[in-house]
């Protein structure tokens, strides 16, 4: 029915929402991919004070930002 598809719909967009948000604060966009595993996973605010990436626990040796297209 029409209701279950909006909610399906609507399901997946908060997912989507989610998944671009900073996995520290859960507030800002993430912007930020930490080399050398490449996870983009924290915000500008975040990432200074990471030493170890908080998905694999990789030593940080540099970061780039990224700019979503």
């Amino acid at each position: 029915s029409i209701a279950d598809e909006t909610e399906v719909l609507l399901d997946e967009n908060r997912r989507l929402k989610e998944q671009r948000l900073c996995r520290i604060c859960m507030e800002e966009d993430i912007t930020i991919a930490f080399l050398p595993c490449g996870h983009l996973c924290c915000c500008a605010h975040c990432a200074p004070a990471m030493r170890k990436c908080p998905i694999c626990r990789a030593f940080i040796k540099g970061t780039v930002k990224t700019y979503p297209a």
